[in-house]
Formats: structure tokens, sequence, C-alpha cells
């Protein structure tokens, strides 16, 4: 079964999707194909337990992973963090910016809202 992830550094938002019998070096690989940073700079860390994967054996189920919660609509978040440089016992801390808010609708869309109410014949 497909365990749909998303993996956010800063203001980097990937969404990655795995088998759940994919283990944590594989998912690393993805990432590293991505971000162009070696797996071995990488560590991920399961929000929901604040564990780290650190066993790169380990298959995604056995980080508690499954397809029955990491679903398409609403994936699992994994925070994405790198070796600090020159130190290889030390991570940097976890750093995720805030998701930016949309600006307000134009006028015009909502103007098209309030007809609907006033007039239930208007097709949606």
């Amino acid at each position: 079964m497909d365990v749909f992830m998303m993996v956010r550094r800063q203001k980097l938002t990937l969404f990655i999707d795995a088998k759940e019998s994919s283990t944590v070096v594989e998912l690393k690989k993805i990432i590293e194909g991505i971000t162009k940073v070696p797996s071995n700079n990488i560590r991920l860390i399961v929000d929901s337990t604040k564990q780290p994967m650190d066993d790169d054996n380990q298959t995604l189920a056995d980080c508690g992973l499954s397809g029955a919660i990491a679903k398409a609509y609403s994936p699992t978040l994994l925070y994405l963090c790198y070796r600090k440089a020159g130190n290889e016992n030390e991570w940097e801390p976890i750093d995720v910016a805030e998701l930016s808010t949309p600006p307000p609708l134009p006028e015009v869309f909502n103007k098209a809202d309030e007809d609907k109410k006033d007039n239930p014949q208007i097709a949606s």
C-alpha cells in the first residue's frame, strides 16, 4: 500500500509517495535526487512522534507509517533536517516556515456567491 508523505524544511515542501515496504534509505535517496544533498546528511523526523528515522534499514511500516494513516488527501508530515557542516554527530534543529495564506477573493467572486444564495436556480 502507498504511504503519502509531506516532507518539510524551512520553505521547502515535498510531496512524496512510497510503498510501506520501502526502506528509510530509499526514501532518503528520493529526497537526495530532489535536493542534491547526500542521503547520509539527511535526517527525517516523524511529526506525530518526534522520533528520528535513523535506522536506514527500517521500512516505512516499521517507522509507523502506513497507507491506512498516510493518505493522499492527508499525508503524514515528516521534518527534513541536514547534518551540521563539519560535525558528524550534530543535526540542525527542526525549522519549518509557516505556510502562507491565500489572498482574499476578488469582489467579483464574492458577488457570484451572493447571487447563488439569492437565486437557487443558478447552477453551481
